[in-house]
């Protein structure tokens, strides 16, 4: 009766057993640096997967051959595998080479291999072959890269960068044009701010109202100077203000208003450079 058994469950075994069908690259002419393009169909048996983690990875196989990349399609009780190798062997005469089978497994456990092939390597030309200066390739034509448009524009830049520099530095009174006697006020700011004690810090700024009025200012002239120079209008309150603080500390005859003259020299600084 076990015999009987075991006869009736051999067909199921069979019908079981996942069927390979495999499309290997041609056997011959293969150069170093060539790419073989395997695919390789496999039916399984229904509820069947091909185990993904047991495939082989990328990677060298051999000193000769790379598996450089496989692709699994799977369907229901259907999968197809793609696998790219490269040669690397490079061959003074045809030569065989055998690429290995991969081994596999299903979902259900069973173990498989992937088959293997064989292709003939090729040299790249005959070993008896005499080398000479002759059989180097010509080297390839090439295009000479025009520049003067490219060094014209540079230079246009450059030019527009440096009048653009040189005219910020005019009118922020950099060296070396902080020297120009247009300036006084300007140079009277830079000065004040470096001055300690009120005596100095008034004497600089009285040496820049009479350079800018080109004769000694007194505060009776103040109205004039105003006139002459009427961009200083804003100021003239603080400006008197400044005479009378002046007239106080130097006579000491009537109390010297609050006067910042710090502050005052920059703000007769930024007029005298169009800022304000």
């Amino acid at each position: 009766m076990r015999w009987w058994s075991l006869l009736v469950l051999l067909p199921a075994v069979a019908q079981a057993q996942p069927e390979i069908r495999t499309d290997n690259p041609h056997g011959y002419g293969w150069l170093l640096g060539d790419e073989l393009v395997q695919r390789i169909e496999i039916d399984l048996p229904s509820g069947v997967t091909l185990d993904r983690a047991s495939l082989p990875r990328p990677r060298a196989v051999d000193y000769w051959l790379d598996l450089r990349s496989i692709d699994l399609q799977e369907t229901a009780g259907h999968a197809e595998l793609t696998l790219r190798w490269q040669n690397f062997y490079s061959a003074l005469a045809p030569d065989r080479r055998e690429v290995p089978p991969s081994p596999v497994r299903l979902s259900d456990g069973t173990e498989m291999s992937l088959p293997g092939f064989a292709f003939v390597a090729a040299p790249l030309r005959p070993i008896t072959d005499q080398s000479s200066p002759a059989q180097l390739l010509p080297d390839p034509p090439f295009r000479l890269i025009q520049t003067g448009r490219d060094n014209a524009a540079l230079a246009i830049s450059a030019a527009a960068f440096l009048c653009v520099l040189i005219a910020i530095g005019w009118t922020q009174a950099w060296w070396p044009f902080h020297r120009r006697p247009a300036r006084p006020f300007t140079r009277a700011a830079r000065s004040i701010a470096r001055l300690r004690g009120p005596a100095l810090q008034r004497r600089a700024l009285h040496r820049a109202l009479d350079a800018s009025f080109n004769r000694v200012l007194i505060s009776a002239d103040l109205p004039q100077f105003l006139a002459a120079r009427p961009e200083y209008q804003p100021l003239a309150d603080r400006l008197d203000g400044f005479f009378r603080a002046s007239d106080a500390a130097f006579f000491g005859t009537r109390e010297a208003p609050d006067v910042s003259v710090v502050a005052l020299s920059r703000d007769l600084a930024r007029i005298e450079r169009g800022l304000r």
